[in-house]
């Protein structure tokens, strides 16, 4: 069976109005409230606007700012609410540092950097070692980590087994293209003498031609000469 992450996360809803100079009566008080109310009936948009004009008028209160976060990673905007969490020291805002690590470990998990993950699930199993939820997320995140490794490991061999095929194949290419030319000159190289031949016929044709007809030319001349001989007076 697959296992899935725990989304556990805390919102304060009983450390705020003990806080000093904060009562229900204060704007950002009732704010949080109304905020909170929103959150649990899974309004999260709702939620959202309630924590941010509370936060308007205290932007420096660490519970808000816990209560934003949360609401951040319901949303599905986990860089943001993994920014929002790293601003929180968990002591002033009455957040036990088990529940803050755990919080900052399903944030860095949800952002598949599972290293990270994992040290602050440590450090919230370290604060509470019957947690559950942490022991949990801890076990998904190693094995989620191992098959990241898998997964890396096998791109690598890919990458190598590619890299070796394209080597391959500009080897194989650099073979034909030099077998190609090795072919090329030995088809030239026979055609050359040929040609030498071919011009040392037609010289001697040439040759024979001339030959003939100068011999040609003499038989001629020699029959002219007979022809015209002068005749004799008689004996």
């Amino acid at each position: 069976m697959k296992r899935n992450m725990v989304n556990r996360k805390l919102i304060i809803l009983f450390c705020i109005p003990f806080l000093l100079f904060w009562h229900w009566f204060d704007p950002a008080a009732r704010k949080n409230a109304k905020g909170i109310k929103a959150y649990q009936e899974k309004k999260f948009d709702e939620a959202m606007k309630d924590f941010m004009s509370a936060k308007s008028n205290k932007p420096d209160l660490a519970a808000l700012k816990n209560n934003t976060a949360s609401t951040l990673y319901e949303q599905k905007k986990y860089q943001e609410a993994l920014e929002e969490f790293s601003k929180i020291n968990p002591e002033k805002a009455g957040i036990p540092k088990s529940e803050f690590y755990y919080n900052l470990g399903n944030s860095f998990f949800r952002l598949n950097q599972f290293d990270k993950a994992l040290e602050n699930y440590k450090k919230s199993l370290i604060e509470n070692p019957e947690d559950f939820d942490a022991k949990k997320n801890f076990e998904l995140t190693l094995k989620k980590m191992e098959e990241q490794k898998k997964q890396d490991d096998k791109k690598k061999d890919d990458k190598k087994q590619d890299d070796k095929k394209n080597d391959d194949k500009k080897q194989d290419d650099k073979k034909q293209n030099d077998k190609n030319k090795d072919d090329k000159n030995q088809q030239q190289q026979p055609q050359q003498p040929q040609q030498q031949q071919q011009n040392k016929d037609q010289k001697y044709k040439d040759l024979m031609n001339y030959l003939n007809k100068n011999e040609k030319d003499q038989l001629k001349n020699k029959k002219r000469m007979i022809g015209i001989v002068k005749k004799e007076k008689d004996w």
